[in-house]
């Protein structure tokens, strides 16, 4: 059996013992239904990732022996960032599912004029919200990465694109005559995707007069399969896929 890996924000220390979340102790004692003496994998990235021990463990309460370092923490000498229109429950998902997979540092959902999806009830942002970052938290886990992408709370695309712009910005648009290997950036680069129905033209003129508008190709790109096309020319390009 594949020994399960988790995400552990406090401190982790080889010879100390940790309580884990509630989160944490569901998935272990109700999912995997793992037993004393089982070993668990936690990561972060202050300390990197250490094998862990259980010591105990129950319905509401898990605690382990953090045993050995298996990684270093690590540093990433390119940083990608992606700003993602809210679209519909599992293109929504699949962005953020597969844009933590490939190494972003952040996720900024943002509400386009042309969005399907309008949320205008505070609890329900906050619920969609934490959905995301579970969906963040699980490809995490998942994909053997050791930091946690932020998914930021969800900005209007307006003040988003207005905002102080000292690293490079970068919005996908079939109207964009530049391609994504043709713009210089610097250790920052934001990477901005449309909702389903595209950005609208008021949106087009507000992007142009203050970042790189560019194109992904001739073919209409699905609003989740995009930002995995673009970060992927860019590991490749750039990044640790080209290692």
């Amino acid at each position: 059996m594949r020994i399960p890996r988790l995400y552990f924000k406090g401190a982790l220390e080889r010879g100390s013992f940790i309580q884990l979340d509630n989160d944490s102790t569901h998935y272990l004692s109700k999912v995997l239904r793992l037993r004393v003496e089982s070993q668990v994998k936690l990561f972060n990235n202050n300390e990197g990732e250490f094998l862990a021990t259980i010591i105990s463990i129950s319905s509401t309460n898990v605690t382990v022996s953090i045993d050995l370092q298996l990684r270093e923490p690590e540093e990433d000498t390119l940083r990608f960032h992606v700003a993602l229109a809210i679209t519909k429950g599992e293109r929504m998902d699949y962005a953020i599912q597969k844009s933590v997979e490939l190494g972003v540092a952040s996720i900024i959902p943002f509400f386009s004029e042309l969005s399907e999806v309008k949320i205008r009830d505070e609890i329900r942002l906050k619920n969609k919200l934490r959905h995301w970052k579970n969906v963040a938290m699980n490809a995490c886990q998942q994909c053997g990465r050791l930091s946690l992408p932020d998914v930021e709370k969800p900005k209007i695309f307006q003040d988003f694109i207005k905002q102080g712009i000292d690293d490079t910005y970068v919005l996908f648009d079939a109207s964009g005559h530049k391609k994504l290997r043709e713009i210089d950036f610097k250790n920052e680069l934001y990477l901005v995707f449309g909702p389903e129905g595209g950005f609208s033209n008021s949106e087009l003129v507000t992007a142009k007069e203050k970042i790189n508008v560019a194109s992904l190709g001739p073919r209409i790109l699905r609003s989740e399969t995009a930002p995995v096309v673009a970060l992927s020319i860019l590991q490749s390009e750039f990044g640790d896929l080209n290692q």
